[in-house]
């Protein structure tokens, strides 16, 4: 696939014009969004049951891909997805209000069918996160793979607050694809400094492509009931 990036010529403003398989980066339900304008929506809190740990680790340059087997599952709206991966943006890539964040988790499910669905969690610059230290503990060379090493249980991940934002969006990377079930968690967790910065070096910069247009979808805040 063609090469893309986060600045310069093949930066995100030309992702769509990149390369044939990446024209969805120009479609109309793009992620990441501005959280603004919420409706109250009338979900109740998503359903975790997690407790397998990870069995890889993969640095493609841009972000450590932490890869899971099956037995870690969510379900959201009556439908049950299987976790397949986690990963890091640094800063963050959603915004809240027009606020950015020091940096934003990614982890990544799909169901039968292969339908996406990403449940994304905040970090504030504060205190050190012992979930993100062991990311960075794990994370292999540029374009190398670690599988020893790599059990982080996904559960020290999920947030103490059931609220969070939903709505309807695509991959954050090419080639953007569409039809992904977002799910923002209200909660903000804290990184430190060393840690985003340790993030951002991964990526040799800022690794978040930048808020896309909402083009009249709702932003809904669930788990609130």
């Amino acid at each position: 696939m063609t090469a893309w990036a986060y600045g310069g010529p093949a930066g995100p403003e030309h992702w769509a014009s990149l390369d044939e398989a990446y024209s969805p980066c120009g479609g109309r339900e793009q992620s990441p969004v501005d959280i603004t304008g919420q409706i109250q929506g009338g979900a109740g809190p998503l359903v975790f049951s997690y407790g397998t740990p990870a069995n890889v680790a993969r640095n493609n340059g841009m972000s450590v891909h932490v890869d899971y087997p099956e037995g870690n599952t969510l379900v959201s709206g009556g439908r049950t997805y299987g976790l397949q991966s986690m990963h890091m943006h640094a800063p963050s890539e959603h915004t809240v209000e027009g606020e950015q964040f020091a940096a934003e988790l990614h982890l990544v499910h799909a169901d039968a069918d292969g339908t996406l669905a990403v449940v994304g969690l905040l970090f504030a610059l504060g205190e050190a996160s012992p979930g993100v230290q062991a990311l960075l503990d794990v994370a292999p060379a540029a374009g190398e793979t670690a599988d020893q090493g790599v059990a982080i249980d996904p559960t020290g991940y999920l947030t103490t607050d059931s609220a969070y934002y939903r709505y309807g969006g695509s991959l954050t990377t090419p080639p953007c694809s569409e039809g992904v079930a977002w799910h923002v968690m209200r909660e903000v967790g804290t990184v430190s400094a060393a840690q985003a910065e340790a993030l951002r070096a991964i990526g040799g910069g800022p690794t978040n492509r930048p808020v896309q247009p909402l083009y009249g979808r709702a932003i809904t805040l669930e788990g609130t009931t």
